[in-house]
């Protein structure tokens, strides 16, 4: 058995057509952390942020960590989010467990853009069409999320090379979009 163990877990679903709700917990020998997050779809804005603490260190005083949420309503999850919960959640004025559970729960939303495509026939034949093709599933990924370009090693220029990148247009120029209807 380890001296210590942490899980983080998140979990997304949608609200209507323009927002989805992300649920994270953190729990480990000493502390269990929810939040909740409203985010608006396709923007990526965080509408309402909430949040508890049910087990901590100094019970009556971790709680007022929670206080800090708020100040992240109104961000855009998307690159700078780290930084700037960092700044809003990572400091003095919270805890250093609510900024790693928000972290994971906005590393994880933009997973919603690949449930939104699966219900898309056209997309989601195309997902189909390139399950077995990396280059062609990395092309579809850049042209619906162009914001993932240099994100990371897959998505970066650097790469390019490995997947002979050569994005294909549509006969307008334009590459499939996601949130078109």
């Amino acid at each position: 058995m380890p001296a210590f163990s942490r899980s983080v877990n998140v979990e997304m679903d949608w609200l209507n057509q323009s927002s989805f709700e992300i649920r994270g917990s953190l729990n480990d020998n000493v502390h269990s952390l929810v939040a909740r997050f409203v985010v608006s779809f396709p923007d990526f804005v965080i509408r309402e942020a909430t949040g508890d603490i049910t087990s901590m260190p100094y019970p009556g005083f971790c709680q007022g960590s929670l206080a800090a949420l708020g100040g992240l309503v109104g961000e855009q999850i998307g690159r700078g989010f780290r930084k700037r919960a960092g700044e809003v959640v990572g400091g003095a004025a919270s805890c250093s467990h609510l900024h790693t559970l928000v972290t994971n729960m906005a590393a994880s939303a933009f997973q919603m853009n690949y449930v939104a495509a699966k219900q898309k026939p056209e997309a989601a034949a195309a997902m189909r069409e390139a399950s077995d093709d990396a280059r062609l599933r990395r092309e579809m990924v850049l042209g619906w999320m162009p914001g993932l370009r240099n994100s990371c090693f897959v998505f970066s220029e650097a790469a390019d090379p490995l997947f002979q990148l050569s994005i294909e247009k549509k006969n307008d120029g334009s590459t499939l979009n996601l949130n078109e209807e």
